[in-house]
């Protein structure tokens, strides 16, 4: 596993304003699942993406969705096949949580309506296997229409009874959208970006399912086809936000030949007209593998840089701590 570290969470010191002008409104998808998520009377199909050239995908204006529980037990029983009168509410300043008590599960849905939203299921009597509840939940996120990527992390805690946690990256034309989070602005007056991501943990009566900023695109503006930047200029990019920040330069740091990686990603890079939306656009996830003097361990640069210009977004530092953690990187196609 590799412990993320900040390093710094404010490069850009002016604020932000509207980069991008969007006419809002709604783009609401509802699922119906006759048949239930534990037997489909019909073969699923696994949800795929048509994958787009990166440098002329559209801009996206994408909103925070909120599940609702009878949205989640839809999806989970099946439309119409759950029992109204076995619902809960207990809400808080902090969140809303919504209890189902079924006759062989319990489902909680928990949600603070604009970052957060989790979803436990808890069996009763005869926990399924691992392998089953893998099966069950991945089947729940499509019925969701969660659009998860094909490759995903699993990771076993041996400090903690070898508990195993599971890590999806989401995908919107085919392009990953950010896990990573940052913020622009000064300090107390900052414009923060959450990443993407939805993060699965066994646990001993069954799993719980963790969202985070699972957005909808509710708008799109087409773009004429960018200029990408060289991925030498994209590194660069990172090592002169560390160098304004941590006066570092980046021969000091030790980079290790050969361990450069970028990736095309969807980045949020600013804020909607709702509280809830965030624009989209296409940019750089940078990696650079330090080899730092007097330390044992590894560790790395991480940043997000604009697609067409070396400006970095954010950046931090990470150092590996591969010894507590099992980390397996797995495709759902290698299971099918």
């Amino acid at each position: 596993m590799r412990k993320r570290i900040s390093v710094c969470m404010l490069v850009a010191m002016m604020n932000v304003t509207s980069l991008y002008s969007f006419a809002t409104h709604g783009a609401e998808t509802k699922t119906e699942q006759e048949t239930g998520i534990e037997q489909e009377s019909e073969e699923s199909e696994t949800q795929t993406e048509e994958a787009v050239d990166p440098m002329s995908a559209d801009r996206l204006l994408m909103r925070i969705r909120v599940f609702s529980p009878e949205e989640v037990l839809d999806a989970y029983f099946g439309k119409g096949k759950w029992n109204e009168d076995l619902i809960t509410e207990q809400s808080t300043l902090a969140s809303e949580r919504y209890i189902y008590d079924g006759e062989k599960q319990q489902v909680l849905v928990v949600t603070d309506n604009t970052v957060y939203e989790s979803i436990a299921i808890t069996y009763k009597d005869d926990v399924p296997d691992e392998e089953s509840m893998l099966k069950e939940w991945e089947q729940l996120l499509q019925t969701l229409n969660i659009n998860i990527m094909d490759e995903y992390i699993k990771q076993v805690d041996y400090l903690n009874g070898d508990r195993a946690t599971y890590t999806y990256y989401l995908q919107q034309d085919g392009i990953k959208l950010s896990p990573e989070g940052y913020a622009i602005g000064k300090e107390g007056n900052e414009t923060e970006y959450f990443g993407q991501f939805v993060m699965v943990s066994v646990e001993d009566d069954g799993y719980l399912i963790g969202l985070q900023r699972v957005s909808e695109v509710v708008n799109r503006e087409k773009v004429s086809q960018r200029q990408r930047i060289s991925d030498e200029e994209a590194m660069q990019a990172v090592y002169d936000a560390v160098w304004d920040r941590l006066q570092i330069p980046p021969l000091a740091t030790n980079p290790i030949a050969d361990s450069l990686q970028v990736e095309v990603q969807y980045i949020p890079v600013d804020m909607g007209t709702d509280i809830r939306e965030y624009v989209y656009d296409v940019g750089l996830y940078v990696k650079q593998l330090i080899d730092q003097d007097g330390v044992d361990k590894l560790w790395h640069f991480v940043g997000l840089v604009d697609a067409t210009m070396p400006y970095c977004y954010t950046f931090t530092m990470a150092e590996d701590f591969d010894e507590d953690y099992q980390t397996e990187y797995l495709k759902i196609s290698d299971r099918e």
